[in-house]
């Protein structure tokens, strides 16, 4: 059958209708691959010049509350989720048993100051003892000395006496005196010896006398050493006085933790107690979350931390409050992290025997501050958030990737000295070929 006019013309239009639409998904499909580029470098200069991370949390400074001393909670005027103050009460303990414990270490401290005024003037005594042991000492001594003084007189006069009567006796026999003179000078040295005897007990009572003060003395001293020692005065300070001072303070202290009050500002949280418990010294009964510092916590990848500098601002973005942007300042970078393949176990490092075809990127913590609490936008601690770093940006892309240049740049002699090896430098420079 032979083809009209019109069909051919219709083909015709069908072909050159074909050809356009081709065209025009070519230019299309150029247009979609070159968007894609654009885009993939705009993405790409994105994630380079600001690293982002959403394994991030919000973080603050918490306080367990925990009592200082045993007891059962009297008052309780703070409840859960609530905010206070510095100064704030925020639990008292029963304080009877420790008001009378204060009591008891008060009137203690009364009796150590009796006995210790009571000491002191036993020592006081003792002292007046000894002085008065001394003063006896001292006559015992000089008697001694007068009746020594006095046997020597004595014994002149006995000696003399004796000679007296040596020298009259034989002239009583050529009749040149009477029988009474010889009589009275055998009286006379019979007197004198009496004497010295006399003199030479005396001499030995003063010397009894004297060993008696002697004693005393030493008893004295004795007794100021022991009520000295009782005392316990050492310099200034009375140790007994001291000791039962230290055990009022204690219990003035002990007093003193049963009302806790707040020391910082923050909100309670995981309050788990309540008026009447009996609670035991160290029992965490609720922490505080302190409102004055807040942070986050973010885990970079170890391949984003080289652009990331102390000071840096920050982009933190809250999960709870989608769209509103809280500033933050990259306050420092974790310098290390715990490796569980080569932990040391008994001096020997533990390394796993495994092949891994995947090396994963080592994450390590930035800690970045936050900008002040806003009352509008609360924060809360642990709350997931994004955090972005505006930085400088990188090198090109050829660079990073290790395209350009040897990798192998540095001279021998820059390289740093190995620490397990010899460090002089003529060991470590390389040997001259021959």
């Amino acid at each position: 059958m032979a083809e009209t006019p019109t069909t051919t013309s219709t083909v015709n239009a069908q072909a050159a209708q074909d050809m356009r639409r081709q065209k025009i998904a070519r230019v299309f499909s150029f247009a979609a691959i070159a968007v894609g580029v654009l885009s993939l470098g705009i993405l790409w200069n994105q994630l380079q010049r600001y690293p982002r991370t959403d394994d991030a949390y919000v973080r603050a400074n918490t306080i367990g509350m925990a009592p200082r001393v045993f007891g059962q909670i009297v008052e309780l005027p703070i409840k859960d989720n609530q905010i206070v103050h510095v100064g704030d009460l925020l639990y008292r303990m029963d304080p009877r048993p420790y008001e009378i414990a204060l009591a008891r270490a008060q009137a203690q401290l009364a009796v150590v100051e009796f006995d210790v005024k009571a000491l002191a003037d036993s020592v006081q005594v003792a002292q007046a003892k000894i002085d008065t042991s001394n003063a006896e000492v001292r006559r015992a001594e000089a008697d001694i000395l007068r009746r020594k003084a006095d046997v020597v007189a004595t014994q002149a006069r006995a000696d003399y006496a004796a000679d007296y009567l040596s020298r009259v006796r034989p002239l009583l026999e050529q009749e040149f005196i009477t029988a009474d003179r010889v009589a009275l000078a055998q009286s006379d040295m019979e007197a004198a010896k009496a004497a010295v005897a006399a003199a030479n007990a005396g001499v030995a009572s003063a010397e009894a006398s004297l060993i008696a003060a002697k004693t005393s003395v030493t008893s004295a001293k004795s007794e100021e050493n022991k009520s000295r020692n009782a005392l316990a005065q050492v310099g200034d300070v009375n140790v007994r006085v001291a000791a039962a001072r230290v055990e009022v303070d204690d219990a003035k202290l002990n007093l003193y933790y049963c009302e806790v009050r707040a020391s910082v500002e923050g909100w309670v949280t995981n309050l788990n107690t309540n008026v009447g418990a009996f609670v035991k010294v160290g029992d965490t009964l609720f922490s505080i979350v302190q409102n004055t510092e807040w942070w986050v916590m973010a885990n970079f990848l170890e391949t984003e931390i080289e652009q990331i500098r102390v000071g840096q601002e920050v982009a933190v973005y809250i999960y709870a409050y989608p769209g509103h942007r809280f500033k933050g300042t990259v306050q420092g970078i974790g310098w290390a992290l715990y490796q569980a393949n080569g932990a040391t176990q008994q001096s020997l490092p533990d390394v796993k025997p495994t092949l891994n075809w995947v090396r994963l990127a080592q994450r390590f913590p930035v800690r970045i501050t936050l900008a002040p609490f806003d009352e509008t936008y609360p924060y809360r601690m642990g709350a997931t958030v994004t955090a972005i770093v505006k930085t400088d940006g990188r090198n090109p892309i050829v660079q990073q990737l290790g395209l350009m240049g040897s990798p192998f740049k540095a001279e021998p002699d820059t390289f740093p000295v190995s620490g397990s090896g010899p460090t002089d430098a003529s060991l470590t420079a390389p040997k001259s070929q021959p």
